[in-house]
């Protein structure tokens, strides 16, 4: 499989997601609706995004199958290469009129993450990675973990419960709860956070994420609950990594 091939396949379709995501958000401010009508709103804009997503990647490769967060598993042809799509992640945000969520695509192939795109559509950042091809910023800017080895000096991206939090915050970390975990692990991947700790999160939210992390020289372990449901941490270096799994085995 060429992977920069791909890579290309899956930022064209994040782009023209893009432009649906940042049309909708700019007509947020301007709708003057009940809370329902715009949860209606935020659900048609991912759905939109989604539908967008699923045809650019079908005109490519029309016999790989796609786990969707809006419209589940699609079975095609071939079920060994599976197409991951989160259209917003960080809806929430979206809907709150906040710009930090992401549009998120990974390819999985025999249950390995080969591919990943994570695209913020407001600042027009894309993070893309393929295994064994390194991970980029753009078409240039390779992607580097940061070296920092010391809790204390890190920025520690968190979706977890009060007991970790409150174990972490003691250390003397710098804790963000950003509401946007694909931008979360792309920020690590990025050198910008040092640890990101999260917990029932789903496979679109962190697939993308693990390429980039392991792409960009990071270290990351996630394990699979009940119903699809992941834990998931990671480290910029080593040394972080110890340290953060006593505080989340």
């Amino acid at each position: 499989m060429n992977i920069s091939a791909i890579l290309h396949v899956m930022t064209k379709a994040a782009d023209k997601a893009a432009s649906i995501v940042v049309r909708d958000f700019g007509e947020l401010e301007r709708l003057q609706v009940s809370r329902k009508g715009i949860r209606n709103f935020v659900t048609s804009s991912d759905k939109n995004s989604e539908s967008k997503i699923i045809y650019e990647l079908s005109k490519a490769r029309p016999e790989f199958s796609f786990i969707c967060e809006e419209s589940g598993f699609l079975k095609n042809e071939n079920t060994d290469s599976i197409w991951i799509v989160d259209p917003i992640d960080g809806t929430n945000n979206f809907m709150r009129g906040i710009p930090y969520f992401a549009i998120n695509i990974a390819l999985m192939e025999n249950k390995e993450f080969v591919a990943g795109v994570t695209l913020d559509p407001m600042r027009g950042d894309c993070f893309k990675a393929g295994l064994r091809e390194g991970a980029f910023e753009g078409n240039r800017n390779r992607l580097r973990v940061s070296n920092r080895e010391k809790l204390q000096e890190a920025v520690v991206a968190l979706r977890t419960n009060f007991d970790i939090e409150q174990r972490i915050f003691n250390q003397g970390a710098i804790i963000r709860k950003t509401g946007s975990m694909a931008l979360d692990l792309a920020y690590l991947a990025a050198g910008k956070y040092d640890v990101v700790i999260a917990q029932n999160v789903t496979l679109w939210d962190i697939a993308s994420g693990i390429v980039l992390i392991r792409e960009s020289g990071g270290f990351i372990n996630y394990t699979q609950k009940e119903n699809g449901i992941y834990d998931i941490y990671a480290a910029s270096s080593s040394k972080l990594f110890n340290i953060i799994t006593k505080f989340v085995e």
